[in-house]
């Protein structure tokens, strides 16, 4: 069920994403209206999503959203821009500040659904899209934990295979070493990083010659960079 937060002061905005979400099946939403609320909020439930927007009583949605992405606990979660403010030069600086998309107020109900529908799928974690990846020689398959690598099997531990997977489902986006932590089911939260450090560097020596397809973010994490992508 993707977990929505929605981060607005006006009661009626959030009657009317309740409303829209309600067209599409399994969503979950939680709201806060000060500025101040959303980082906590955001770290306690672990939403798949949230909808910012940007004037808010005592603060700016974009300072929120700054907040959001230097915390090693939120920064891969997704962000969208729900705001009245129109102009394009709010848009592009909200984009250029790490948002994923931008939806101006008023907004059509259907619109906004294909908008939060989208970055999901483009940035949701892997237990909405488990099932086999399967690019350049590499062949991973969620339900049997099954990896290939040019036809050859490819001797993961359980932790490797995830941690690998969660990657895969994202090539080309960095991924922190929070987010991969959290949503690789082996993993307790008190897991040091570390010990996921150990792991990426297995993946590595078993990839061989193709262990550069994995590439350290500094300061952040990892992310799985394809040839191609």
């Amino acid at each position: 069920m993707p977990k929505v937060l929605i981060v607005e002061d006006d009661p009626l905005i959030v009657e009317a994403v309740e409303k829209t979400l309600t067209m599409a099946p399994a969503f979950s939403l939680k709201s806060v209206s000060l500025p101040d609320q959303a980082l906590p909020a955001a770290i306690r439930y672990k939403p798949d999503l949230v909808l910012l927007d940007i004037r808010l009583p005592g603060g700016d949605g974009r300072a929120v959203l700054r907040a959001l992405k230097e915390n090693v606990a939120t920064r891969a979660i997704p962000v969208i821009f729900l705001t009245g403010l129109a102009g394009e030069g709010d848009k592009v600086l909200g984009l250029n500040l790490g948002a994923d998309d931008y939806v101006v107020k008023p907004f059509g109900a259907m619109e906004l659904l294909a908008r939060i529908q989208t970055v999901l799928r483009r940035c949701g974690p892997e237990t909405r899209g488990r099932g086999v990846i399967e690019f350049s020689g590499l062949r991973l398959d969620w339900d049997d934990r099954g990896a290939v690598l040019d036809g050859r099997p490819l001797r993961l531990q359980p932790k490797e295979f995830e941690v690998l997977y969660l990657l895969a489902s994202r090539p080309g986006r960095a991924c922190g070493r929070g987010f991969l932590i959290e949503n690789t089911s082996s993993y307790g939260t008190e897991v040091a990083t570390r010990s996921l450090d150990t792991h990426i560097k297995n993946i590595r020596r078993k990839l061989g010659r193709k262990a550069a397809w994995i590439e350290t973010v500094p300061k952040l994490g990892y992310r799985l960079r394809l040839p191609h992508v």
